[in-house]
């Protein structure tokens, strides 16, 4: 697990897919913010289409690479937290979302954490290696 943390703090950038409202695949880019206990956080708003999609199929795939084509691969199903002290956490690490959501008890902020399956690799031809998360 602690792979998959150290590749998300060093490329904190994924690009997030969920199915659609409307049936059809989605993809948007979204922040890692941190981890606590091994549990990765990442944060929407309830106003949100991508909220919506997950609160009706919470099963998503996220992928990031590096700049030397390494890249992570996550599956699985997201959880949302109601948590206020680490919505504040996430609120205090950046000032975009700090500007959005204020506090961590605005009632739209929405954060959540992922559980499933994470696959690094890259092109060198070794082996994936294979994560639960």
């Amino acid at each position: 697990m602690n792979d998959v943390i150290k590749f998300l703090e060093e490329n904190s950038l994924v690009y997030l897919a969920t199915k659609g409202l409307d049936g059809e695949a989605k993809v948007r880019p979204i922040l890692y913010y941190f981890e606590e206990n091994d549990v990765p956080y990442f944060c929407t708003a309830n106003t949100k289409s991508m909220f919506k999609e997950l609160d009706a199929d919470p099963k998503f795939e996220m992928t990031t690479a590096t700049p030397e084509f390494q890249w992570i691969r996550i599956k699985g199903e997201v959880e949302f937290i109601d948590d206020v002290e680490l919505k504040q956490k996430v609120i205090d690490s950046n000032e975009i979302v700090k500007s959005l959501y204020s506090t961590g008890d605005n009632p739209v902020f929405e954060l959540f954490t992922i559980h499933g399956d994470a696959t690094i690799a890259d092109f060198s031809g070794n082996p994936a290696k294979h994560y639960k998360i």
